[in-house]
C-alpha cells in the first residue's frame, strides 16, 4: 500500500506539471498567433483545434501500442511535446506553428490515457472514486495556475510562456523513472475481485450502462470549455478591453472552483450510478451558459466562471467514474473517455471560432446552450431505452 501511495503521488505530481505546461501553451498560443501572424478568431479556432484533432487521432492510433513500459511512453510524450514547442519557437511561421502545435497534441495522446489507466488499475468502487478524485485535483490544480500564469508571461514577452512550458515538460519526463522504481502496477494486472464478505459490488459486475451517458456528458462539458478557453479570451481583450492576465484570472477562478468540486465529488458517492444528478447538472449548465449573454461586468464574469467550474467538475467526474467503473480494460476505457472529451473540445473550439467571427460571441453561447440541450435529449433517450424491458 505504501509503494502504491508513493507511486500515485509521483503520477499526481506529473499530472500537475503536465496540466500547467500544456495550459500555458494553449492559452499563450491564442495571443501568440494573434499578435505575430494577425490570426482572426476563425484561424485561432483552427490552430487550437489542430491540437485537439491530432490528440484524438493519436489516442486512436496509439490504442494498441502496449508493449513499451508506461514509464517510457510517458517520458517520450513529454519530451516530444517540448521538442514541438522548440521547433515553432525557432521557426516563427504560421504553417510550422500550425503543424507542430498539432503534433504537440498527438504526443500528448501518449500521456493522459496511459497515465489514467495506470493509476486506476486494481481499484474499484469508493477507492476508484477517491483515486480519480485525487487525480482530478492534481491536474485541475495545474489548470488553476496555467491561464493566469500564461497571461502574465505573455505580457512580459510573447515567447516566454513557451520556454517555461518546455522546462516544465522536461521535468515531468524526469519523474517517470522515479515513479517506475517505486511501484509498477502494470506487472500485477488482475480483474476486479469480490469484497471480503464474498459479495461483488454493483460496479464490479461489469461496465455500467451509464458509461454511454457519461461519454455524452464529457462531450457536453468540453464543448463549452472549447469556447471559453480558446475563443472567449480574444473577445474579452478586444471587445471588453480586458488584459490577458485579467482574462486568465477568469479561467483561474473556473479551475479553482472545479478543483474544489473534484475533491467533493471524489468524497461523495450519492451520484454514483444515478442518472438524475446528471440531468440536473446539465440543466444548470444550460442556464449558466445563457446567463453569459448578459455579462459585462467583472464580478458577473467571476461568478459565471466559478459556477461553470463547479458544473464542469461534476460532468467530468461523472464521465470519468462511469466510463471506467467495472471495466477490466482500463487503458481502453480511458482512451474512449479522452476521445469523447476531445470530440467536444474540437467541436466547441472550431465552431465557436467560426460562429464568433461570423456573428458574435453571444451567438456562441446560444450555440453552446442548444448543443447541451440536444445532448441531454440523447442521454434521456439512452436511459429510457436501457430501462425498457426486453421481450
Amino acid at each position: 500500500m505504501v509503494s502504491r501511495y508513493r507511486f500515485h503521488s509521483i503520477l499526481f505530481a506529473a499530472a500537475f506539471l503536465m496540466s500547467v505546461s500544456s495550459g500555458i501553451v494553449n492559452y499563450a498560443l491564442i495571443f501568440y498567433v494573434r499578435d505575430l501572424f494577425g490570426a482572426d478568431k476563425t484561424a485561432i479556432g483552427l490552430i487550437s483545434s489542430s491540437l485537439t484533432l491530432l490528440y484524438f487521432v493519436g489516442i486512436v492510433a496509439f490504442l494498441s501500442w502496449k508493449k513499451p513500459h508506461p514509464r517510457f511512453i510517458l517520458w517520450l510524450a513529454t519530451w516530444v511535446m517540448a521538442l514541438c514547442i522548440g521547433v515553432y519557437l525557432l521557426i516563427p511561421d504560421w504553417t510550422v506553428t500550425f503543424v507542430f502545435h498539432g503534433l504537440f497534441g498527438m504526443a500528448m495522446a501518449l500521456f493522459w490515457p496511459r497515465m489514467m489507466g495506470w493509476l486506476s488499475w486494481g481499484v474499484e468502487g469508493k477507492d476508484l472514486g477517491r483515486t480519480m478524485g485525487r487525480f482530478n485535483f492534481s491536474w485541475a490544480s495545474g489548470g488553476i495556475l496555467a491561464p493566469y500564469l500564461g497571461g502574465l508571461l505573455v505580457e512580459a514577452d510573447l515567447r516566454l510562456p513557451f520556454v517555461v512550458a518546455m522546462v516544465l515538460l522536461t521535468l515531468t519526463g524526469l519523474l517517470m523513472p522515479l515513479g517506475a522504481k517505486l511501484f509498477s502496477p502494470m506487472k500485477d494486472r488482475q480483474a476486479p475481485r469480490a469484497n471480503q464478505e464474498g459479495a461483488v459490488d454493483v460496479e464490479l459486475t461489469g461496465p455500467t450502462p451509464l458509461r454511454y451517458q457519461a461519454r455524452v456528458a464529457g462531450i457536453n462539458a468540453y464543448f463549452l470549455t472549447g469556447a471559453l478557453l480558446f475563443i472567449f479570451p480574444v473577445f474579452a481583450r478586444e471587445t471588453l478591453g480586458f488584459s490577458e492576465s485579467l482574462v486568465g484570472s477568469f479561467l483561474l477562478v473556473r479551475m479553482a472552483v472545479a478543483t474544489l468540486g473534484f475533491e467533493l465529488w471524489g468524497r461523495w458517492t450519492f451520484w454514483h450510478f444515478r442518472f438524475t444528478p446528471l440531468v440536473l447538472a446539465t440543466l444548470a449548465l444550460i442556464g449558466l451558459t445563457l446567463l453569459f449573454l448578459g455579462g459585462s461586468q467583472l464580478w458577473q464574469f467571476y461568478l459565471l466562471f466559478a459556477a461553470v467550474g463547479l458544473i464542469f467538475s461534476f460532468l467530468y467526474s461523472y464521465a470519468l467514474f462511469h466510463g471506467v467503473a467495472g471495466s477490466v480494460h482500463r487503458e481502453r476505457s480511458m482512451t474512449i473517455h479522452e476521445a469523447a472529451l476531445n470530440i467536444g473540445l474540437f467541436l466547441g473550439t472550431i465552431l465557436g471560432g467560426w460562429v464568433s467571427e461570423t456573428w458574435s460571441m453571444a451567438t456562441v453561447f446560444v450555440l453552446c446552450a442548444v448543443v447541451s440541450a440536444g445532448l441531454l435529449a440523447v442521454q434521456v433517450v439512452l436511459t429510457v431505452s436501457q430501462r425498457k424491458p426486453r421481450p
